[in-house]
């Protein structure tokens, strides 16, 4: 067995420990460039992690666009059943917003009354979904955007103008304002990373 010199391991082991170095620094960047692109205090990320469950954030916002609120739901006591739930609500001054909320079950399928038309989703930590665009119809006020849930439990969706939240809440920030384009609400939803 061929010995090597103690300069080569001491080498090696500064390559090494340069290389490990380097990927802690970049992963640290990304997550903190992750966190400044979503736009969420302190504190909103707190009430998220408070949780105790993945949450999943948008890497990629539209210009313009700031959270205006964000709900969470813990579960009460002892249930673990269709909880916890939060929604990160966005808005801009030209009176646009979406949501990216999630629950902890209880979902279906979407409804396949009034859909309009379906637009293609590939997350890379969720998988492929939808963004459904639905006809206007007597319980909405026009069109409207929202994700096919996405997810293994927790479950996760983009959620238009005018939806209803999973939390069982119609949001001011959701009710009176206007969608943003199907293009991108794809976008939003396949920027989706873990809060880390």
């Amino acid at each position: 067995m061929k010995m090597r010199s103690p300069i080569t391991i001491t080498i090696i082991a500064a390559i090494l420990a340069a290389s490990i170095q380097s990927v802690t620094a970049e992963r640290s960047t990304n997550q903190g460039q992750l966190l400044a692109n979503t736009q969420l205090s302190d504190i909103q990320t707190n009430q998220l992690k408070s949780l105790g469950v993945k949450v999943a954030i948008p890497s990629y916002i539209p210009a313009g666009f700031q959270v205006a609120s964000v709900q969470v739901k813990p579960c009460p006591s002892g249930v673990r059943r269709f909880c916890p739930n939060y929604a990160i609500i966005y808005g801009n001054s030209n009176n646009s917003c979406f949501a990216i909320e999630s629950t902890g079950g209880g979902i279906g399928d979407m409804p396949s009354t009034d859909l309009e038309r379906s637009y293609p989703v590939n997350n890379s930590i969720l998988g492929k979904s939808a963004v459904l665009k639905y006809r206007k119809n007597p319980r909405l006020s026009g069109p409207t955007l929202t994700g096919s849930w996405m997810g293994k439990g927790p479950f996760y969706r983009f959620t238009g103008a005018g939806s209803r939240l999973f939390l069982d809440t119609a949001p001011p920030e959701l009710s009176n304002c206007k969608d943003i384009s199907p293009q991108e609400a794809v976008r939003v939803w396949e920027s989706l990373r873990y809060l880390p």
